[in-house]
């Protein structure tokens, strides 16, 4: 069944031996050292072998192909984004004791903007990035 599936033997080993890692560190009592010694140094050739698995399949180069027009406002969004990463991190240090009583409320106020200004940051600076990695220019000027 997994015969055309290359990754998935490398997958399936790596999830027995972290369900392993997990049974045996279940207890922590009267756990055995030696087994989860064992099941670790598993799953780490677990993750060996499935980077040479991956790393053996064939792999089509990827390519974006955008204008100077999109490279352009991809550069705009990435300053965007790295102002969004350091407004959530000034609202993370500052707001704390601006609002610091400890209700669930004010975590939540505080928590809500430093989450969407972090996620909406990362997003950018990540789409900057596959751009940067993948991007190619066309020739063409159109956009």
């Amino acid at each position: 069944m997994f015969k055309n599936i290359y990754p998935a033997r490398a997958l399936t080993i790596l999830v027995a031996c972290g369900i392993a890692i997990s049974y045996a560190s279940q207890n922590q009592a009267d756990y055995d050292p030696l087994w989860l010694g064992v099941c670790t140094l598993l799953f780490v050739a677990g993750c060996v072998l499935a980077f040479n698995i991956m790393r053996g399949l064939p792999a089509p180069a990827i390519r974006i192909a955008m204008s100077r027009a999109t490279w352009l406002r991809a550069k705009y969004r990435l300053g965007i984004g790295i102002a969004c990463l350091l407004g959530a991190f000034g609202w993370l240090f500052w707001s704390p004791q601006a609002f610091g009583d400890g209700s669930w409320t004010l975590a939540a106020i505080i928590l809500g903007p430093t989450l969407a200004l972090g996620a909406l940051g990362m997003l950018l600076i990540y789409h900057w990035l596959g751009l940067w990695a993948f991007g190619k220019m066309r020739d063409n000027a159109e956009e």
